[in-house]
């Protein structure tokens, strides 16, 4: 097995550099420079996030740094209750649904502006946002959501607009909430500064993107004119700071506040006995994959891929790496999913049978290279897979990039397997429809380019009988695993730190740190 760490350019040299000083900034004597004079001026909330940001434009994001600093940025038509995960209003103060759930029509909410001087925001905005996304000139990761879901969008004034489906949709809400395609941005903004927008982004919501220095922070300003109610801290501050020890630290000092992303075992129960620090978790609503791609050979033969499957070793993984940490995943559902089902085929570690399966196949000295983000933990718990590929006759490899330059390969959809979370919302469809549709072929994110449930994941949403369509989803994960274009390692479960000087903070099951106008510092 061999590993290796790869950067595109110059320019991703010279990020990496930053990010070590970024990390270099923390030190036994000083901390982070001018941090507490900082806080103590302005109640400033400052937030560790794992990499750098890369893209903050709704329509490619990807990534949950990217994604937490745009749930702060931006809104959707609706939003999901960070503790309930129920759909409530957001841009939209109201919206009904035909009796054959093929109109939505939201009424909007009026006097919404745009940051910095945008202008006022209208269904206009609304309209080019999921049209913007469905267009394939845009190059949207998230095209494959909607782009045959909508058939039409009506702008009837400036508070209203009606979506009409291609056919009934129980589930088109969960499309259209505030997440990835379900942001909505200024039409004026995104014009106007074209291919600029992706690291300057222009919201509704509570907080004003400010500044970026790259491989350091990211510095969001509290909107005072945030229609939900001006938000209780002043700054936003996300530090890049890679290595969870060094943040534990950091954290234990008092020079951040929330310790986004923790995923080290070990850190979890150091904080968890540390005093002034609250640990909370919850279960994630995604699994973490390893994507076959069955376009290359030998992957296109499923004996192949399920020899790989049997060859790795995911207890050991999960109780073992990760110390208990994760959970065991039989589909690409978690258990927090209604619609999941445990009657799938199942397969066990048994590296005999992975041997066989190859034999059969009639394939030997196989190679396989599994490339994945360099971010923690996921460029670590790769090697010991790639050690159980070894055991059974296959060259494992791995290799790891930066999370740009990972986003870049997805997209190309060149790469022959690789390792991805599919973090989102509690939205059945969008797992399923992410990995398995023919419409998310690269540039989206069905990197398997696997196309055997087309019939089935076109109907299951146009079911309106609830017990019909968690049936219908049943028969997709069947499927699914039994062609096996995905193979889940592990459900993932959340973590977060943070002081006991925060208060109102609800941890969400979307992988992002959102800051309400509820949270409040108390030393503020």
């Amino acid at each position: 097995m061999s590993r290796r760490l790869e950067q595109p350019d110059d320019a991703g040299r010279r990020h990496v550099l930053a990010l070590l000083g970024a990390i270099g900034a923390v030190s036994a004597a000083g901390g982070w420079a001018g941090s507490a004079a900082a806080q103590t001026a302005a109640r400033q909330l400052r937030i560790r996030i794992g990499a750098d940001i890369s893209g903050l434009d709704p329509a490619k994001i990807f990534q949950i740094e990217n994604q937490s600093v745009a749930t702060n940025v931006y809104n959707g038509l609706v939003k999901y209750d960070p503790a309930t995960n129920n759909i409530v209003p957001d841009l939209a103060a109201s919206w009904t649904v035909s009796p054959d759930a093929k109109v939505y029509t939201f009424k909007l909410r009026s006097n919404v502006k745009w940051h910095k001087n945008y202008g006022a925001f209208s269904s206009d905005d609304v309209k080019f946002s999921f049209e913007r996304v469905i267009n394939p000139a845009t190059g949207s990761a998230y095209r494959g959501q909607i782009a045959d879901v909508i058939q039409s969008i009506e702008t009837p004034d400036a508070t209203t607009v009606r979506f009409t489906l291609a056919a009934p949709n129980a589930e088109f809400l969960h499309k259209v909430t505030a997440f990835n395609q379900g942001w909505i941005v200024s039409r004026k903004a995104v014009t106007e500064l074209a291919e600029k927008y992706t690291m300057n982004p222009v919201g509704t919501g509570p907080f004003v993107f400010n500044r970026w220095v790259a491989g350091s922070e990211v510095r969001l300003s509290a909107n005072p004119e945030y229609f939900d109610g001006a938000p209780k801290v002043d700054e936003i501050v996300l530090r890049v700071i890679r290595d969870e020890a060094v943040a534990a630290i950091a954290l234990e000092k008092r020079e951040i506040d929330i310790f986004f992303a923790l995923q080290q075992p070990e850190v979890i129960e150091r904080l968890r006995r540390t005093a002034g620090v609250k640990v909370v978790d919850r279960a994630a609503s995604n699994t973490v994959n390893l994507v076959l791609n069955t376009a290359i050979k030998p992957l296109d033969d499923v004996r192949v891929r399920r020899a790989i499957y049997h060859a790795i070793n995911r207890k050991a993984l999960i109780e073992g790496f990760f110390r208990s940490t994760k959970y065991e995943a039989g589909t690409v559902l978690t258990s927090a999913f209604p619609e999941n089902t445990t009657d799938v085929p199942a397969y066990a570690y048994d590296p005999d049978r992975a041997r066989a399966l190859l034999k059969e196949a009639g394939v030997s000295n196989m190679k396989l290279e599994i490339t994945t983000p360099g971010l923690n933990p996921y460029d670590k718990f790769v090697v010991p897979i790639a050690n159980d590929l070894t055991q059974v006759g296959i060259q494992g490899t791995v290799r790891v990039l930066e999370r740009g330059a990972y986003g870049q390969a997805r997209a190309a959809g060149t790469v022959q397997s690789c390792i991805t979370a599919v973090v989102g919302p509690p939205d059945p469809g969008a797992p399923l429809v992410t990995l398995y549709a023919k419409k998310s072929f690269p540039p989206g994110l069905n990197t398997a380019r696997y196309e055997g449930v087309e019939d089935l994941l076109g109907s299951v949403t146009s079911e309106l009988d609830a017990a019909k369509r968690k049936a219908a989803y049943a028969a997709i994960l069947r499927k699914t695993m039994t062609d096996l274009p995905v193979i889940p390692l592990f459900a993932d479960r959340l973590f977060l730190a943070y002081s006991d000087a925060v208060e109102g903070l609800a941890q969400n099951s979307m992988f992002t740190v959102q800051v309400s106008n509820g949270v409040t510092l108390k030393s503020a």
